[in-house]
């Protein structure tokens, strides 16, 4: 039995401020190392902050921009997963989950299946699985929750543990506590109705980040949590509000929970 002790990271990840939320991931890379844990999970898009390509083409990042092999130095023996919103060398524009470890990009998750508002990025293509400090790993991007095939091609490739970043931007500002509740009691029911679903139907883990509190133009409802195989939340943070989660997740290399 191998357990990777995780930090999940559920941070306000501001548009187009790619130092301050540099400075922020290095931050917590840092504290999960002081922490022991194996691996860090922060929320879809988080380097970049959420990103419309039809607005702010500018705000794009190629995979070797020096903010990107930063945060891929800082991996060491503690493996990053980061969000951004990519911009690839022929110029497509891909949400992307990059996997670090070592020092260096171990590998990438382009989102396969976007959501609403995302209509000007492009769709990936490939299914990838990762491998760190003994565990096999896939990752789902915040819509892909609605949909089986990112975790059914995760679980046939060996994976027993799947990341869920998010960023489910709030239709409206949240004003006071009621409308923050409000929007945060949508994505508690969605997130972790999804992966209670895909736990249970393939018996896997599933552990979740998404980014909390308010941007520039946009708000966003938080949450970090851990599914077990059984489908049952065996760990979670209790709000909207930013907030860092560490959680054991019981994996075995043989590939059984």
């Amino acid at each position: 039995m191998v357990g990777m002790r995780m930090m999940l990271a559920a941070i306000r990840c501001e548009k187009g401020d790619v130092e301050g939320n540099l400075a922020s991931h290095l931050r917590l890379v840092g504290a999960a190392g002081s922490a022991g844990c194996d691996l860090v999970l922060f929320p879809e898009m988080s380097l970049t902050g959420s990103v419309d390509p039809a607005v702010s083409p500018e705000r794009l990042m190629s995979l070797d921009h020096a903010a990107v092999a930063r945060l891929a130095r800082a991996s060491g023996e503690v493996g990053v997963c980061f969000g951004m919103a990519e911009r690839s060398a022929d110029g497509d524009p891909y949400i992307t989950q990059v996997v670090a470890t070592g020092g260096a990009v171990a590998g990438v998750q382009r989102k396969r299946h976007l959501g609403e508002g995302e209509e000007a990025f492009t769709a990936g293509t490939a299914s990838e699985t990762f491998d760190h400090a003994g565990v096999r790993f896939g990752v789902a991007i915040c819509a892909e929750s609605g949909f089986d095939a990112p975790f059914d091609s995760a679980a046939a490739a060996g994976a027993r543990l799947v990341l869920f970043p998010a960023a489910p931007g709030l239709y409206g500002r949240r004003t006071d506590e009621a409308s923050w509740r409000s929007g945060f009691g949508w994505w508690e029911g969605e997130s972790l109705g999804d992966a209670r679903r895909h736990a249970a139907r393939l018996g896997i883990w599933v552990a979740s980040a998404g980014q909390a509190g308010s941007t520039v133009d946009e708000d966003f409802p938080g949450l970090a949590a851990l599914v077990s195989p059984a489908g049952e939340v065996t760990d979670r943070l209790p709000d909207w509000r930013e907030g860092v989660l560490t959680v054991d997740v019981p994996v075995t290399t043989a590939g059984r929970s």
